[in-house]
């Protein structure tokens, strides 16, 4: 339930970042106690197992702050939505746990959304930043827009046509919360969350993108965990296309059916939109050593256009992807690591991506262990004798496997 005494809530879902959080909560209690303004920070925790609900104790006092502890791990959608159901404010704006807003921007945006009773919620690209010790810094908004856009209430179309030309992803919103409570919850399956929680506000008031960022989002970090937003390009790129043909489909819901022209210029766009989405995809898998998902999608872009990448060669991605999936397989076998062919040279297991390559070993069992060994082999022989209980994983056999 809103509360009129407080303008914005700042809601802030987090799992297993307390050192991160910390970093956010000084910063937006400081900035913002600056600014006067009545705000209230609303973290929510999905079900950390660092330090983080000891962290979210220790807040108690602060009475800006609430804090909720999931029942069981949800994910990140699942927690994005009660995160910002939780809000009680008359505007609430959603920040990951490493990022940081621009508060003099939010205060901006939100005064703006005061005064005109019809705009339900603002958009604006945010500031990609490089966090890494001695990195470079602010990158750049991840997209650019030379001038702001306004979609009246029940606009598809105009949205549509705006996400196609400035390929757009409308992740960073200020939205007002009765807009709110008829927008966000829990995501659907096949659809990308930002694409259905925009449509699902134009279908309640007018939207509007703005061309200046009011966050800065970590972009690259010092945390080995994949960022939430790499995530997403690398193995939910496929619910983007969900997201357009929702919007697509609202057009229609709107204007009527539509002629068969405007269902095949709609794909075509779609088809145009998707192929740049995949192609980052593609080279994000390859950098991060994703081979068998890099070649599952090679040959998914191929089948409608030439992949144009460079340094992409795909007898190579099938090869490594053979020896991932045996890699994979020999060490998911016994709770014992697998033993490694002295056949395959260093430099090749160094191209398998970790949770692989930790489930590997070079050093031979004792005669008589008893325990049930894989061995990844490239000699045929490698490994025998073996014991009934023992498995021998192929390289060979697998790279058969990507044709």
């Amino acid at each position: 339930m809103a509360d009129p005494e407080i303008l914005l809530s700042i809601c802030v879902p987090t799992f297993n970042r307390q050192f991160l959080l910390e970093r956010n909560v000084t910063f937006h209690l400081t900035e913002f106690r600056r600014m006067g303004i009545p705000f209230e920070l609303v973290l929510v925790d999905d079900c950390s197992t660092d330090e983080t609900q000891a962290y979210l104790a220790s807040l108690a006092s602060e009475p800006e702050v609430s804090a909720y502890r999931r029942a069981s791990n949800s994910g990140f959608v699942s927690n994005y939505a009660f995160a910002m159901r939780r809000a009680r404010g008359r505007y609430a704006v959603f920040l990951g746990d490493d990022d940081l807003l621009i508060p003099e921007k939010v205060v901006e945006y939100v005064a703006m959304m005061e005064a005109d009773p019809k705009l339900g919620m603002i958009q604006a690209p945010w500031m990609l930043v490089d966090a890494r010790e001695g990195g470079a810094g602010e990158m750049g908004p991840f997209y650019r827009l030379s001038e702001p856009a306004r979609f009246a209430h029940g606009d598809f179309g105009g949205l549509l046509r705006f996400i196609f030309q400035h390929h757009v992803f409308p992740e960073f919103l200020i939205i007002r919360r009765d807009v709110l409570a008829l927008s966000i919850s829990s995501g659907t399956p096949f659809i990308f969350w930002a694409y259905l929680y925009t449509a699902r506000a134009l279908d309640k008031a007018d939207v509007l993108f703005l061309p200046e960022p009011f966050a800065r989002v970590t972009a690259m970090s010092d945390d080995p965990r994949l960022q939430q937003g790499n995530r997403e390009c690398m193995f939910q790129w496929d619910t983007y296309r969900g997201g357009l043909e929702l919007i697509a489909s609202q057009v229609w819901r709107m204007g009527g059916p539509p002629s068969d022209e405007e269902r095949a210029q709609l794909m075509d766009r779609i088809s145009a939109f998707m192929h740049i989405r995949q192609s980052v995809a593609l080279r994000l898998l390859l950098g991060s050593q994703h081979w068998v998902e890099a070649y599952i999608l090679y040959h998914r872009i191929s089948a409608y256009r030439p992949v144009q990448i460079d340094g992409v060669n795909l007898e190579f991605i099938q090869n490594v992807a053979g020896i991932t999936m045996a890699a994979t397989e020999a060490g998911a076998y016994s709770d014992q690591l697998a033993i490694v062919d002295p056949a395959i040279p260093d430099d090749l297991l160094e191209m398998l991506p970790a949770p692989a390559l930790e489930r590997l070993t070079r050093s031979l069992p004792a005669p008589n262990d008893p325990a049930p060994r894989a061995w990844l082999r490239m000699h045929p022989e490698f490994g025998e004798p073996m014991k009934r209980t023992d498995a021998a994983f192929s390289v060979f056999d697998y790279i058969a496997h990507f044709i």
